[in-house]
């Protein structure tokens, strides 16, 4: 009779196919205790990015190019409009649950310490011109707008992590405004 030697542990295999299995039970299982609004702030700026930067690519050597953004009235969605003078460029939408938008011209204190004073909403929506150089011309929120001097701020859940800022120059960039 063979002497055999008993092994203690887990062989390399088991360890292996345990790690597989709690990789896809955490893929399947996390998702439902972090709703998805959780992410609606963070796609609801790089959109903007995205959108503004778009409109000043297009802006360049053209007539002046608006971005506008309007939330809908159910306030579910927002929809980036990127036109010009022979209608619209470009659109695209986001999601707005659990989402507030607002924003002002020339005030660069972070939107964590100074909330944005015009809320963006489907009666006041937020209208961003870039000029033929690139540069923002008149933008604002209905009712409040004017030249850019020192910056263009779009306040998300006054937020610094997720606002965005346009400079005077026209580009537009995640966080808080740069004095």
């Amino acid at each position: 009779m063979k002497n055999r030697k008993q092994s203690r542990g887990f062989s390399l295999v088991e360890l292996v196919a345990t790690l597989v299995l709690i990789g896809i039970i955490s893929a399947v299982v996390v998702p439902r205790f972090v709703g998805s609004t959780s992410f609606n702030p963070i796609i609801v700026r790089d959109q903007l990015i995205a959108m503004a930067r778009s409109a000043q690519q297009n802006a360049l050597g053209r007539a002046d190019v608006v971005m506008t953004v309007t939330p809908n009235p159910t306030g579910t969605e927002v929809t980036l409009t990127v036109s010009d003078g022979g209608g619209v460029i470009d659109e695209a939408t986001a999601p707005l649950n659990d989402v507030s938008l607002s924003g002002d011209i020339n005030i660069t204190a972070s939107c964590a310490a100074t909330p944005g004073a015009d809320a963006i909403s489907n009666a006041n929506p937020l209208t961003i011109a870039f000029g033929e150089l690139g540069d923002l011309a008149v933008s604002g929120v209905t009712g409040s707008t004017g030249a850019v001097l020192s910056a263009l701020r779009i306040c998300i859940n006054n937020t610094a992590v997720y606002s965005v800022c346009v400079s005077p120059s026209g580009f537009a960039y995640a966080g808080d405004c740069d004095a």
